[in-house]
Order: structure tokens, then sequence, then C-alpha cells
């Protein structure tokens, strides 16, 4: 009876094991900007994507420089991975002049992360553009 015991016990872990194998963590930071030879300005995406039971992601779009990046929430589900990216505008006042809204979708691949950003403001973008952003390590 007590071998029994044991022997359940021992299989239940094994499957409680083997299921949270299934899904191997998706955290870590993604970074496609580089510096432009000619005028410094940086361009190009950073992203942290953070996993788990309420996923995040931290995001900077970069265009001439690199900004705070700013959290929203995730969907990943998979190699599969979607956010709406919200950025507010602001006047040269400071007060709140608008955003800019943009549905993405990716998947995660052996380089990194491959997104697609439908910027839902710009009818005319091209929708069907997908970019590697590379994993990297943070920088300090």
């Amino acid at each position: 009876m007590r071998y029994r015991r044991a022997i359940l016990i021992l299989a239940g872990c094994v499957l409680a094991t083997s299921a949270g194998a299934a899904s191997p963590s998706r955290s870590g930071y993604f970074d496609s900007v580089r510096v432009s030879a000619e005028t410094g300005d940086e361009g190009g995406i950073q992203i942290q994507v953070n996993d788990g039971p309420s996923p995040t992601v931290d995001v900077s779009l970069c265009e001439g420089a690199c900004h705070d990046p700013i959290r929203f929430p995730a969907k990943i589900k998979g190699d599969r991975i979607s956010f709406l990216y919200v950025e507010p505008l602001f006047d040269l006042k400071g007060a709140k002049a608008g955003e800019t809204r943009a549905k993405v979708e990716g998947r995660f691949v052996s380089r990194g992360l491959l997104l697609k950003m439908d910027f839902l403001d710009s009818p005319d973008d091209d929708k069907n553009a997908y970019a590697l952003i590379p994993r990297r390590k943070r920088q300090p």
C-alpha cells in the first residue's frame, strides 16, 4: 500500500513537471536600434518582453533618439505575441495633441522577434511589413 502511494505521488510530480515544461519563457530583450553614420541619429525599436501570468512589453520606438519605454499589456500564446501600442503625442506647450496607435503582432523565432506593426491611423502604411528584432543582452 505504501509503495503504491509513493508511485502515485511520483507520477503526479512527473506530470506536473512535464506540463510546466511545455511553455518556455519568452521573456527577453530585443533591440534593432542602429546609429546613422551620417547624422548620428538612432533608429529602430527596443522591446523588453516580460512573460508570466500577466505578460507585458516595454517598448521604445527610436527615431532620432531613443526615449523612455512605454509598458503595454501583451498576449503571448506559444510562439505568438500581440499587443496594442499607444504613444501619446504632445504639442510644444506640453498639452496632449493626439496619439499614435498600432496593432502589433509577431512571433518568436530563433534569432529574435519577428514583428508586424499596423499603424491604425495611417491606412496607407504597408500592413504586411515584418521586421526582425534581434534578441540581445541588455546594455547597462
